[in-house]
């Protein structure tokens, strides 16, 4: 019997880029602006197609403030004075450099209530918010924070992608039915103080990219604004994650930063080495969660944006796995 080739998949390359983010003061909004815009142009050198901002980004603007703020009134007043000049910023940003953004996360009011509010900007179209749907003690005692009930899938020119804000990354319910949404890409910006905190995260992204045969890439804060509670500290390894199987690196690691350092994680990834995966890879994680019956159902709204990119053109390389 003649061997038969296997049908070649069509290189799909996506450059991601994280900014492990310098949490520092700043006297003023457009000083922020500046150490923003500073890193996009670093990612734009790099050619990144998605450029990736840590949670909870906009606190650094709380240096901005005057003190003496319960930090539920500090977050509030975040989202009152700052929200129009946060997102027409990274608009700006997102149109200037022809670039994928998600603007870490902010505070924003959404319906009267309190978010913590991924996001994600693409060019030549409006933002796409994300809430945070589970929240930890802090977010909800002390930031007085309130859960989101949207899942938002944005399909772009290179396939989907899903944004899981920290905490929720650790609940596998939520990237499972991101992936019954067909995201490929999955972005966690997050903030955690110490390495505890940092190890869960990370942990539960790995385990996510094994479970639904994807890529995952985390954004991490380091630094800190001394005497503002529970900003003081940290920690932070930024990272992009990949399945465990033979075409990836054998540890599931495509890249990491180096640990709790102000800087910048470019990595190259490949949509197609997924489909590969899919199709005939070692175990068929996606392909048997389709079947298992076991499926996920979400009491809020799952809501698809067909968002195409319509500056760039897919690449139509050859790829024989």
């Amino acid at each position: 019997m003649r061997f038969k080739a296997p049908t070649p998949f069509l290189s799909r390359p996506v450059r991601v880029c994280g900014i492990q983010y310098g949490l520092r003061p700043v006297k003023d909004f457009a000083a922020f602006a500046e150490q923003v815009e500073n890193y996009v142009d670093v990612g734009d050198d790099y050619d990144a197609d998605v450029i990736v901002f840590p949670e909870l980004l906009a606190v650094q603007l709380l240096s901005c403030l005057a003190r003496g703020f319960a930090p539920a009134d500090a977050m509030r007043r975040l989202a009152e004075q700052f929200n129009d000049e946060f997102e027409g910023l990274f608009l700006g940003l997102s149109r200037k450099y022809d670039r994928i953004i998600v603007a870490g996360t902010h505070p924003r009011f959404v319906d009267g209530k309190l978010q913590n509010v991924a996001s994600i900007f693409v060019p030549g179209h409006g933002p796409i918010h994300q809430p945070k749907l589970h929240l930890t003690p802090t977010e909800r005692n002390v930031w007085q924070f309130e859960p989101g009930q949207e899942i938002h899938i944005l399909e772009t020119d290179f396939g989907r992608m899903g944004v899981s804000i920290c905490y929720d990354v650790q609940f596998p319910e939520v990237a499972r039915i991101q992936a019954e949404q067909g995201i490929q890409l999955l972005v966690v910006p997050y903030l955690t103080d110490d390495r505890r905190g940092y190890t869960r995260v990370t942990t539960c992204a790995r385990a996510r990219a094994v479970e639904n045969q994807i890529y995952v890439i985390t954004a991490g804060m380091v630094g800190s604004l001394p005497l503002i509670t529970d900003l003081t500290a940290q920690y932070a390894q930024s990272g992009v994650y990949t399945p465990s199987d033979f075409p990836f690196p054998m540890d599931g690691i495509a890249t990491e930063a180096a640990p709790n350092s102000e800087m910048v994680l470019v990595g190259d990834i490949d949509l197609a080495i997924l489909d590969q995966t899919r199709a005939r890879g070692s175990v068929l994680n996606h392909q048997d969660a389709a079947e298992d019956g076991l499926h996920v159902s979400f009491d809020g709204r799952i809501c698809v944006h067909h968002l195409p990119w319509l500056n760039r053109e897919p690449v139509p390389t050859p790829f024989v796995g």
